[in-house]
């Protein structure tokens, strides 16, 4: 499949910039996470002096960017052009569907990069958290858990046909994110049936992926298995819609 990589960058800049004019999309996304992050370190750091075992959340809140930004705004874009009939004019056109995605994706990855970075500043200048030694593995293990979410959100909202559709299920993925990954309750004060739903979410095995890897630790096979196991899903998914319209 041949790629102009003149034409990829000149929509990839195009999907930025209309990403960053728009208030609502951007300052949540990066600015959020953000100062949660520092409001919840800074109570801990009001108790201890040591914020050293406080790493272990800086890749949830990396996570937390990632979603916001594949899942919420990328899906629901996703599910917005496919509505207008953005795909099928693709199609007639010179441009492939598949720059489309691509420049979904890399909007996706250089977004999540930035709050990638923004997590790591907070840490280091904010409340002098140390940096692992291994961070460009974390990095790159960084990397692969974005690309797992964009897989898992272009797949999940293609089921859907227009954005009225889309949005409970996208409203309601949040929450689960939310409460049901460890993020807001360590998993093992949570009820038995609220621990079942912990451990059948994605974002949950994404995030004690990246925190093994910080601490320069193994991953567990389970947590891996898990990933796996969701992504063979997606293609199972992805060839059940390959017979849907892309503009209906």
């Amino acid at each position: 499949m041949r790629v102009s990589y003149k034409s990829l960058w000149k929509q990839f800049w195009y999907d930025l910039v209309i990403f960053f004019r728009e208030p609502f999309f951007a300052l949540p996304i990066l600015l959020l996470p953000g100062i949660f992050f520092i409001v919840y370190a800074g109570s801990i750091a009001k108790n201890q002096s040591d914020l050293s075992g406080f790493a272990q959340y800086i890749p949830m809140y990396m996570i937390l960017i990632c979603f916001l930004t594949v899942f919420f705004n990328i899906g629901t874009q996703y599910v917005t052009d496919k509505q207008s009939g953005i795909f099928k004019r693709i199609l007639l056109s010179p441009i492939s569907l598949f720059n489309l995605v691509l420049t979904y994706s890399l909007r996706g990855l250089f977004v999540s990069i930035l709050g990638y970075f923004e997590m790591l500043a907070i840490a280091v200048f904010v409340f002098n958290i140390p940096l692992g030694e291994n961070m460009l593995l974390f990095f790159l293990s960084f990397i692969v858990i974005v690309m797992i979410m964009m897989l898992l959100s272009l797949t999940l909202h293609g089921f859907f046909k227009n954005s009225r559709q889309a949005m409970p299920f996208t409203i309601i993925g949040f929450q689960y994110v939310l409460f049901a990954s460890g993020m807001i309750m360590p998993v093992e004060n949570m009820a038995k049936f609220m621990q079942v739903l912990v451990y059948i979410n994605p974002i949950y095995h994404m995030n004690q992926v990246l925190i093994n890897v910080w601490f320069m630790e193994r991953p567990q096979l389970v947590n891996l298995l898990a990933l796996l196991g969701w992504i063979l899903v997606c293609i199972v998914l992805i060839r059940i819609q390959k017979g849907f319209a892309v503009d209906k």
